[in-house]
């Protein structure tokens, strides 16, 4: 389906969209009681080695050429790169049987194998198949908002008041939905002891989405916190973004 990296400025990263966008398939259906979308942050480490040009370009290469293997495969569905300067530098979605394979996939990039990148495996990232396309022809590049949403300061899933506000999430996430703001949503599996607890895709800007989440009844009641970033995907992968700025 998709697959976009990390570095550069944005005629890099439009570069990296169309160069990735074309390879990769909807998953197999016949497998999709043993497999599963795991999301995979992708962090720019505190040591990582310095390159010249031309070992960032030959790095980057091998790297795109990673990606569109995996698309081929029926792997990677998602990726793109933060569009923001963290150390958060991308996210991938892998389709797959376990974290740990997911975990094999992500530390086989290239990237990450030189140090450049640190592959963080969430999941299963539950979410709508149906919400995840094939790319767009011709290729392009859309921006998104990606929200982490994280344990608040009152979380305690375990209480009855706690199991009310999170009923009233379904509706807000399904009217977030239907008014057009976002384009994918979906916890982590309940029994994981993470910090982080879903992610959120919106279809709209940073300064949008940060005021549709005030809300969020689990963020109105402290039970999650938001961590919002701007983020680029291929086109038609996801319901239709914002154009890329």
């Amino acid at each position: 389906m998709r697959r976009i990296i990390s570095y550069g400025n944005v005629f890099l990263l439009s570069l990296i969209a169309i160069a990735g966008l074309a390879s990769a398939q909807a998953p197999a259906q016949s497998s999709a009681k043993t497999t599963q979308y795991f999301f995979v942050l992708l962090n720019r480490p505190a040591n990582a080695p310095q390159l010249s040009k031309e070992a960032g370009e030959k790095l980057q290469e091998a790297h795109m050429a990673n990606i569109r293997r995996l698309g081929a495969e029926h792997k990677l569905v998602i990726a793109g790169p933060f569009l923001d300067d963290t150390t958060l530098r991308g996210m991938f979605v892998f389709y797959a049987e376990s974290a740990a394979q997911a975990q094999e996939w992500a530390d086989g990039d290239p990237a990450v194998k030189a140090g450049r990148l640190s592959a963080e495996v969430l999941g299963p990232w539950l979410v709508d198949p149906s919400a995840i396309h094939d790319p767009a022809e011709p290729a392009g590049f859309e921006q998104y908002t990606v929200v982490l949403m994280k344990r608040g300061e009152k979380w305690n899933p375990a209480t009855t008041k706690a199991a009310d506000v999170m009923k009233l999430h379904g509706p807000f996430v399904r009217k977030m939905i239907d008014e057009g703001n976002l384009a994918i949503a979906g916890p982590f599996a309940p029994g994981d002891p993470g910090e982080m607890r879903g992610v959120v895709i919106f279809r709209v800007g940073v300064e949008q989405t940060a005021k549709l989440l005030q809300d969020d009844p689990t963020v109105k009641a402290g039970l999650l916190k938001n961590e919002i970033h701007p983020w680029g995907t291929g086109k038609g992968v996801l319901a239709a973004g914002q154009p890329m700025e």
